[in-house]
């Protein structure tokens, strides 16, 4: 790991009480952004097991002091982050404000999300869920927030990234997988055993139990005269992967396991112990990715192989083991946007200012095309700075100029103009200048306004800039007999919640 790598700093909680699903992803999202990142993991009272688990992936573990509240506890860990540093949060144990309390210092904010319920003061949302769009987030995000949406960004460890890529074989219908977690507080773990044992006394069956359920003495105990049965205790994904790839049935809840066992493949059934499994359990089913766990105790064994064959064949249509590249580029584009520095245009910046503006390539896809000379300019630079309607930003890295934007607004409604330095194109600096613009303009405009773009036909990089910040695609309009393509942001008044 470089010393130069930009750090990541993971916050989330888990132990044998509240389960492990938060951590386990934020460790298979921190295991996808390395070496290209530092990964600092936080956490409250991690147990002996789970500490283990954390050292292993990430560079450093901070144990987070026990606060009286979250508010006191943001205010500590401000103190521990650096201004570039990446922010993930992950739980819903976090108070209300928690993330804005980062939010309004500038520390970039990334939200691994699966509820899509609460306001998200985040740059970036990432939820795996299948069957969740950008509609989902309306008036939820940030503007310009990164939406990072479905199982093209699943959170899956190395191994089962892997085990996707394999060509596909036929599963082993005759040996079963169980598994009801990290944690497994209720013990579903010995309740499903005894059913299934009663249904298929013959095949093998691999129960995988994990680093925090509280139960194993017992069901040592029950198991013990069962030889068909294996049991395996806090294994790592190298070993998970091996077991998973070796049984083509598989008993799971619809959590991040569920992931897992559709990227290595097999006939999957879902058995859902908590309230926020719902969604997943009805995308995988209604997908044909996965069957409720019921189908299989009513199921015709004579089928099982069919059916696990045609269901491997649905999984790796979706999931691709691709996930990593993806967000190791979205990263670093936020990162890209975190070193940079925001501040308003100053009268001591109408050079520079002209000097973007007679650019060749921004002439070039300029409404007004011609070249500008500098009486025109410096009367119109006077009234932009003048104009309490008008919003100007210039960008800077390590002091040097990137670029800059301008929103002027009529209304509710404001025009963006955006332009980066040539020294800095092709960096991903214009996704970059408008994500930081956007923020700060919620910063200083307080409340409900819209945003609207306009793009010379055939300026392709700035409509994807755009179109990955979220913006809204319209009918394109004629504007001095040119084509432009028109994208629009609408953001909403949000309470900190």
């Amino acid at each position: 790991m470089p010393d130069s790598a930009p750090r990541i700093v993971f916050r989330a909680d888990g132990n044998s009480t509240m389960g492990l699903g938060h951590v386990v992803r934020c460790l298979a999202l921190a295991a996808m952004l390395q070496p290209d990142f530092t990964c600092v993991f936080a956490i409250r009272a991690p147990e002996p097991q789970v500490q283990a688990q954390l050292e292993a992936v990430c560079q450093e573990l901070w144990s987070i002091p026990a606060f009286p509240d979250h508010q006191q506890e943001a205010a500590w860990l401000s103190t521990q982050l650096r201004p570039a540093d990446i922010l993930v949060l992950d739980g819903y144990h976090f108070g209300p404000g928690y993330d804005h309390a980062f939010w309004v210092r500038q520390q970039p904010v990334v939200w691994l999300d699966d509820l899509a319920t609460d306001y998200l003061w985040a740059d970036m949302v990432i939820n795996h869920a299948g069957g969740i769009g950008p509609e989902a987030y309306a008036n939820k995000t940030v503007p310009g927030a990164e939406l990072c949406l479905g199982p093209a960004y699943a959170l899956l460890r190395a191994p089962f990234q892997h085990a996707a890529r394999l060509p596909i074989t036929q599963p082993d219908t005759s040996r079963l997988f169980l598994n009801l977690g990290g944690a497994d507080p209720d013990n579903h773990t010995l309740a499903l055993l005894t059913q299934l044992r009663q249904r298929f006394p013959t095949k093998a069956m691999d129960v995988v139990t994990g680093a925090a359920y509280p139960h194993q003495t017992a069901l040592q105990q029950h198991t013990q005269d069962m030889s068909a049965v294996t049991l395996h205790h806090n294994l790592t994904a190298d070993q998970l992967a091996d077991i998973l790839g070796r049984c083509g049935l598989l008993v799971c809840p619809p959590s991040g396991i569920a992931y897992e066992c559709c990227a290595v493949g097999g006939l999957l059934f879902l058995h859902a112990i908590a309230d926020n499994q719902r969604q997943l359990l009805s995308y995988l089913t209604a997908n044909n990715l996965a069957r409720p766990y019921t189908d299989l105790l009513e199921a015709d064994e004579a089928q099982l192989p069919t059916l696990a064959r045609e269901a491997v064949q649905r999984q790796r249509q979706v999931f691709d083991g691709a996930a990593a590249p993806r967000f190791r580029q979205v990263f670093g584009a936020l990162h890209t946007a975190a070193q940079l520095t925001v501040r308003r245009a100053q009268p001591a910046d109408a050079e520079q200012y002209f000097t973007w503006a007679n650019d060749a390539d921004v002439r070039r896809n300029a409404i007004h095309p011609e070249p500008i000379d500098w009486s025109t300019h410096l009367g119109w630079f006077s009234r932009r700075l003048t104009d309490a309607d008008s919003f100007l930003y210039i960008f800077e890295r390590a002091n040097e100029p990137v670029g800059q934007v301008r929103v002027e607004f009529t209304g509710f409604e404001g025009t963006i103009d955006y332009s980066v330095d040539a020294a800095f194109r092709g960096l991903g600096m214009g996704v970059a200048v408008l994500r930081r613009a956007l923020r700060q303009l919620r910063h200083d405009k307080p409340g409900s306004w819209a945003v609207l773009g306009q793009v010379k036909t055939g300026n392709l990089p700035s409509c994807r800039v755009f179109q990955r910040l979220g913006f809204a695609q319209l009918a394109a309009t004629e504007l001095h007999h040119e084509t432009y393509e028109v994208f629009r942001l609408e953001v909403a008044s949000a309470a900190v919640s």
